[in-house]
């Protein structure tokens, strides 16, 4: 690592220096399909306004509906869940053992 003439300390990068600890992005947050809808419009506009090649919007975007399914099947399973459990309690009340 390289120093500068300050006390924070550089790493040299391709030939570019960069921060040692770069600033941390924000988080983002994807756990909902409402969540992944908006990073979908977001990716979009980058890559209309061409400041996002397509080609890694496409990847973005792969990835994104992958996660979308991902979400979709948990929620599915989950109001399964519910159902079944539901149908368990009406057979217990109706034909108690």
């Amino acid at each position: 690592m390289a120093r500068s003439g300050k006390s924070e300390e550089l790493q040299v990068v391709e030939g570019e220096h960069l921060p040692a600890n770069p600033a941390r992005l924000p988080r983002l947050r994807l756990g909902s399909i409402r969540e992944v809808r908006r990073e979908l419009v977001k990716v979009y506009g980058l890559a209309k306004a061409g400041r996002l090649p397509t080609q890694d919007a496409s990847r973005l975007v792969f990835m994104l509906q992958a996660l979308a399914g991902m979400i979709k099947d948990h929620e599915i399973e989950a109001r399964v869940e519910q159902l079944e459990a539901a149908q368990d309690e009406i057979k217990r009340s109706h034909y108690p053992a």
